[in-house]
């Protein structure tokens, strides 16, 4: 089920706990408000919820500017989050970071996020990866330098992208591969659109 807030005080009260964990540990954008709960999903079996901040403007529904995260019910462990911004799309000064920024940026956000977990994660890749957003009919291309992991402790796989500003747009743990992608993908609008 999803619950809109639509003004309401009483989801925000509701989920309060996690919301305060997820707010405390992410720098949710100052124009970015709460707009849902999902509170009836799983993700590798565990039951999960998908919370998305909105910006008060257009083009803020599926596949439109969000910042969303993915929080586990009982143990409150953050699982992941992306912002898709336009902020993100590359322009004639805005590159890409290099290599050797990117793991300085990822080894940073562990440290502050989840210390000790850089130091179980082997680096696989360091490349560009694109996700789409559409903004006022028009698709627009989000782009940062991708950091995949594969984590031996826990025979999965972790990754954050980091824009070009040095902010990190997407990150994801806990993602199960076997020839393919079998933990579900919440944080990614088509996936919404298809599973709800």
């Amino acid at each position: 089920m999803t619950a809109e807030v639509n003004g309401n005080q009483a989801l925000r009260d509701e989920y309060q706990d996690y919301l305060t964990i997820i707010e405390e540990k992410l720098s949710i954008p100052d124009e970015f408000d709460l707009k849902s709960v999902t509170n009836d999903l799983e993700q590798n079996g565990k039951g999960i919820l998908l919370v998305r901040y909105v910006p008060e403007k257009i083009n803020n529904d599926l596949f439109g500017e969000h910042f969303s995260v993915t929080i586990e019910k009982e143990t409150k462990l953050i699982l992941g989050f992306t912002h898709m911004d336009q902020k993100y799309t590359l322009s004639d000064d805005q590159k890409l970071l290099s290599k050797e920024e990117t793991k300085r940026i990822a080894k940073q956000f562990f440290d502050q996020f989840d210390p000790g977990y850089f130091e179980t994660l082997e680096n696989l890749w360091i490349d560009q990866h694109d996700e789409t957003i559409i903004l006022e009919g028009h698709e627009v291309t989000v782009s940062g330098m991708k950091y995949k992991c594969y984590r031996p402790s826990t025979s999965d796989y972790s990754w954050l992208i980091v824009g070009s500003n040095g902010e990190v747009i997407t990150f994801e743990r806990g993602i199960v591969w076997e020839a393919g992608r079998v933990t579900e993908k919440w944080l990614h609008d088509s996936y919404i659109k298809e599973k709800l």
